[in-house]
């Protein structure tokens, strides 16, 4: 899936359109330089489409600066768990890509509509996509956030408090694990 343009799905949710600019620095995201996208969905019952819950978009320095605060002890689980999740879709057979198309999460192949909430990630350079979008199931990021250290799990807070002023509901949420930067 490598270099196609952006999915609608990952596009900024109030402009409906590419992000344009970091979230932390606000530097053009379209001048060719790698940044990271972010959004993270909700399923309420009896709703038909996941909502929302917030979106943003990181520049390459900017998310290499917010990862690099994490403890070597989590960022090396984190990267440890991902890796091998990554190699065991290889190895069945399938890809993130499809996993992606079929709306489920990358790492455990759960279908995101089962999902009490999960999150999308992706790399992009400009207005293309640089390789297929990661879902992760809400048992998923549940999963890493047991990898995080105390300190790793304070100082994400510290960073999303700081840099993302979000309303008291977003930031419970936050804390309950639903952000992980990767």
């Amino acid at each position: 899936m490598s270099d196609k343009a952006i999915p609608s799905l990952l596009h900024n949710e109030d402009e409906k359109q590419p992000h344009q600019n970091c979230r932390i620095c606000n530097k053009d995201l379209m001048n060719g330089e790698m940044y990271a996208i972010q959004k993270v969905f909700k399923n309420y019952p009896g709703q038909e489409k996941a909502q929302v819950l917030f979106d943003f978009a990181m520049c390459q320095q900017c998310m290499m600066e917010a990862r690099a605060e994490l403890s070597v002890e989590s960022r090396m689980r984190i990267d440890r768990f991902m890796m091998d999740g990554l190699q065991g879709l290889e190895s069945s057979g399938e890809n993130p890509e499809s996993r992606f198309e079929n709306k489920q999460c990358t790492i455990s192949g759960k279908p995101l509509g089962e999902s009490q909430e999960y999150q999308v990630m992706a790399v992009c350079e400009g207005d293309r996509l640089m390789e297929s979008p990661i879902c992760l199931s809400d048992e998923i990021l549940e999963h890493i956030q047991e990898l995080l250290s105390e300190q790793s799990r304070d100082e994400l807070n510290r960073f999303t408090e700081n840099n993302f002023g979000w309303p008291p509901e977003l930031k419970k949420a936050l804390q309950d694990g639903d952000l992980v930067l990767l």
